[in-house]
């Protein structure tokens, strides 16, 4: 068993450094990171925050791939809310000193708290360190580890096109009616718009708008596009 020190910053914003146990119901899914993330060497693009929908705060993202999974996490039905880097574990390993922060902090609906990471792009001893020294961790605060690619490819294109309409909008009710109804069946975006009688920059701005609510549905394996087809997801009883 490692002795892995936790730092996070506490409900007052101070800087606290607990042993994992006391991470134990502790929100860090709402808090930011202990210190402001640093560029390093090699890393993706420039540092960022991301604008989540789902808790209408900005999430830390320390490369282009962390986006990416944010904008997966936002999407997610099961996520109440997430954040960045909120926690930085420090333990020794012989001589060797580690320090690492897991790219997320995740709570479900359900209330489970989950640490979210992602994958190197080549796995090495230091991501096994890194993961066993997690998964102790994760067994003494209740946490449960997962591991997330971050999406590519169409999966990914589409994701990103569609978080383009995550932001809140002012919407006509009688519009949202029309056009779900209009997808009652499977249809192109542009054909259901028409027969919704809905203008149609209004409306296809919508229709995407509903997708990413999880309100219409598509086929993820093919490029979203104004002939993509979209049916009505079917409200749970």
């Amino acid at each position: 068993m490692r002795d892995v020190r936790a730092w996070h910053l506490d409900e007052g914003g101070e800087l606290a450094c607990v042993a994992p146990e006391r991470l134990w119901g502790v929100a860090l899914e709402e808090r930011r990171p202990p210190t402001d993330p640093v560029a390093y060497h090699g890393r993706q693009s420039k540092l960022s925050d991301w604008w989540s929908s789902t808790t209408g705060t900005l999430v830390v993202c320390g490369s282009l791939r962390r986006t990416y999974v944010a904008t997966e996490l936002d999407f997610d039905p099961e996520v109440s809310r997430f954040a960045g880097e909120p926690v930085e574990l420090h333990w020794e390993q012989g001589r060797i000193k580690h320090r690492w922060r897991p790219d997320f902090v995740a709570l479900t609906r359900g209330g489970e708290r989950r640490a979210v990471v992602l994958p190197p792009n080549t796995t090495g001893p230091q991501w096994r360190e890194r993961l066993s020294a997690l998964h102790e961790v994760a067994e003494q605060a209740d946490w449960r580890v997962q591991v997330r690619p971050a999406p590519h490819g169409v999966r990914r294109d589409n994701l990103l096109l569609l978080a383009d309409y995550r932001q809140p909008a002012i919407v006509d009710d009688a519009h949202e009616r029309a056009l779900l109804a209009a997808f009652s069946q499977p249809r192109p975006l542009h054909e259901g718009v028409a027969v919704s009688g809905v203008p149609e920059l209004l409306g296809m701005d919508h229709v995407y708008r509903l997708i990413w609510q999880r309100r219409l549905q598509i086929d993820w394996d093919r490029p979203l596009l104004p002939n993509s087809l979209a049916w009505t997801v079917k409200e749970r009883r």
